[in-house]
């Protein structure tokens, strides 16, 4: 699959067992050998699971419909994606870019489509401060719902934690591609962002 170019709009679509659970635009920031990141700029249209009260879902069921949503008006997200890991890293800031914090999604390895990427999530997460002087684990109580449902086994979640680990190791270190700047970046001028 082709390379997408800086300042591209593409789909990133997250499924579960084959099916579409969510899908997001976002704009290439960069997309080299060895990651893809992606910035999603508030109130960007997306589309996510749903009940059929309409109520946004956390954990998938037998059955589910799609409905229409906006990213939060007062959201930026920057995910940052390294080939071949098993999670990503987003820069979260406010509407006025105020660093909000460090956010780990424990997911699949990204998989490319003619018009985007897409992931499975694995329902546990690490949200670090801005200044990385503290971490904590998030959505642990998903995670043990997943496994009470059968959607995941004892295994799979302590693999999802190790990469967890490995994850917030690679943040801490400054591995690449986490040894950019990346809480510091901004969008080009004359990007095309929606508002």
């Amino acid at each position: 699959m082709r390379r997408f170019a800086p300042g591209e709009w593409i789909q990133m679509r997250e499924v579960w067992d084959n099916r579409t659970w969510e899908i997001r635009n976002g704009v290439i920031v960069e997309d080299k050998p060895d990651f893809i990141a992606i910035y999603t700029p508030p109130e960007t249209p997306a589309i996510v699971a749903a009940g059929p009260d309409g109520v946004r879902l956390r954990l998938p069921p037998e059955e589910w419909t799609l409905s229409k949503v906006r990213t939060p008006a007062d959201r930026r997200f920057l995910a940052v994606h390294p080939s071949g890991a098993e999670h990503s890293l987003l820069a979260i800031w406010d509407d006025d870019w105020q660093m909000i914090c460090w956010y780990i999604n424990i997911e699949s390895d990204l998989g490319r489509t003619h018009n985007g990427v897409e992931y499975e999530d694995r329902f546990l997460d690490i949200v670090a401060e801005p200044d990385l002087s503290s971490w904590r684990w998030k959505d642990e109580d998903e995670l043990e719902e997943a496994m009470e449902r059968g959607l995941v086994s004892a295994a799979q979640a302590d693999a999802f934690r190790v990469e967890g680990e490995r994850a917030i190791e690679w943040l801490l270190a400054r591995r690449p591609p986490y040894d950019r700047p990346w809480d510091e970046w901004r969008p080009p001028d004359g990007w095309r962002l929606p508002r």
